[in-house]
């Protein structure tokens, strides 16, 4: 019932902006997977005034300790019209460690048909390191990521970092920053976020400032997470 309120919300807004759309996932990888056994489902949302609107709900499940298998189906708006950008498909690890404290280490892999209009559509590969270290009220986490496209005219590999240093204000609340270049090579953004929870929804909620000319010049994402 939560997911479906929300999507009573998104889904109008999305309708009337315009064609051309923010990434559909803006996020940085952490050890915040699914359980052994569990559902979640996240949506995400991003909005940037020169490029946008996207949606794109994702689910996940648990399957062992320590890994989690996903499904994205993007969608952006057009001339009023919502449409489909392709499906993903997404697995994740991240191995054993002290959740409170020290370093701990995962990847993220995700391959998708790419199906977003104004692009060739391709097969994609993404690869995600997660290198990360916990210490007092702090977390840093980098994401050293690498782009491939599988099909397409243009198969070059690229370099997409992305990396956060967030403190934990309080139970519940955390302020911190976050950087990703995009998979252009040529857009980088930098988010101030904040994370925490409401009615029992984990959220990751950001105002993001482009870096360099090819950056959209304000970028607002948000993050939604309903375990189930």
């Amino acid at each position: 019932m939560k997911a479906a309120a929300l999507a009573c919300v998104l889904l109008p807004l999305a309708a009337c902006l315009q064609a051309r759309a923010a990434p559909n996932e803006i996020k940085i990888f952490t050890d915040e997977i699914a359980s052994p056994g569990e559902h979640t489902l996240e949506v995400h949302a991003n909005r940037a005034p020169t490029s946008g609107y996207q949606v794109m709900p994702e689910y996940s499940y648990g399957v062992h300790p320590g890994w989690e298998l996903s499904l994205q189906l993007p969608v952006s708006a057009e001339r009023g019209r919502l449409h489909g950008d392709g499906y993903r498909a997404e697995m994740q690890y991240v191995a054993p460690h002290d959740p409170s404290q020290g370093a701990y280490f995962g990847f993220n892999a995700e391959l998708g048909r790419e199906e977003r209009r104004g692009d060739p559509q391709h097969w994609n590969l993404e690869l995600i390191p997660i290198l990360a270290w916990r210490g007092g009220e702090w977390h840093f986490v980098a994401n050293p990521g690498v782009n491939l496209p599988l099909s397409g005219p243009d198969r070059k590999l690229a370099f997409n970092p992305a990396a956060k240093a967030a403190y934990q204000a309080s139970a519940g609340n955390a302020f911190g920053l976050e950087y990703f270049r995009q998979r252009d090579e040529q857009s980088q953004l930098l988010f101030f976020v904040w994370d925490g929870k409401l009615a029992g929804a984990d959220i990751n909620l950001g105002l993001g400032r482009g870096l360099t000319g090819e950056s959209d010049r304000w970028v607002l994402k948000t993050i939604i997470e309903f375990p189930f």
